[in-house]
């Protein structure tokens, strides 16, 4: 019974606090404003007709969030996936017509959005309301084991991955983190990432032919499902994996 009312009120101040916002879209840019001030950007990634996924993104169009759109039945939702923690949840309820404003309330609302990053704080309520699911940290590696390596990795990596390839070399920043193989198994795209030292970080595989599939890997022991983004899949893969701390 106390779940269910914390529930309740967390959902009645999120509603409160959305309908008493003045919300701004500039729909040639994506700039969002909230009360007359710069707040976020809304980029529509694989727009179709009267569709579309978006990016969230600060000020200075760094990803924060990705927002791919799904369908249940004749209703529409929004597949959210933080780009910092791989924390995800979905949003539903959506119709046709003002997708683009409703999300922005959603997101303004929740107040995900400070200082150009998501609030942890704000992120934890956003999940705990819609029903997410966390990506539990990886715990620090023995100090014997050759991922040590991606300890010295993960505490490097603090400012956001630049992800570039050439062939089968990936680059963070200009500078080659790993390398890559690319193979088929039974309508599998199967992707395996290593690191500097030659050792494997992971297998992650894709169903062939279905943009609608998420990757799908092992780290540390681990699984994690991670979001497909058709237009730059293997950039948004070694993305996760370098802000991980594991390239």
């Amino acid at each position: 019974m106390k779940k269910i009312l914390f529930f309740v009120a967390m959902f009645l101040c999120v509603q409160a606090v959305t309908f008493a916002q003045d919300i701004d879209i500039n729909k040639e840019t994506g700039m969002i404003q909230v009360d007359s001030k710069d707040a976020f950007y809304l980029m529509p990634k694989n727009k179709q007709l009267m569709e579309s996924d978006y990016s969230l993104q600060n000020l200075q169009h760094q990803e924060l969030a990705y927002c791919k759109l799904v369908k249940y039945g004749s209703g529409l939702g929004y597949y959210v996936v933080f780009t910092k923690s791989g924390n995800q949840c979905n949003l539903s309820g959506f119709g046709t017509f003002g997708v683009l404003k409703r999300l922005a309330k959603i997101i303004a609302g929740a107040n995900l959005v400070q200082n150009n990053i998501v609030s942890e704080t704000e992120e934890r309520k956003f999940l705990t309301l819609y029903g997410g699911t966390f990506v539990q940290a990886t715990p620090p590696p023995a100090p014997e084991k050759v991922v040590v390596v991606n300890n010295d990795n993960r505490q490097a990596a603090k400012q956001p991955a630049d992800i570039s390839i050439k062939e089968n070399k990936v680059y963070n920043n200009s500078e080659m983190v790993g390398i890559f193989k690319r193979t088929s198994e039974a309508g599998m795209t199967v992707i395996s990432v290593y690191n500097m030292n030659d050792a494997l970080v992971c297998k992650a595989t894709h169903q062939d032919n279905n943009d609608n599939a998420d990757w799908n890997m092992t780290l540390d022991g681990k699984g994690i499902t991670l979001l497909y983004n058709p237009m730059n899949p293997l950039e948004k893969l070694f993305k996760f994996l370098a802000e991980k701390g594991y390239l």
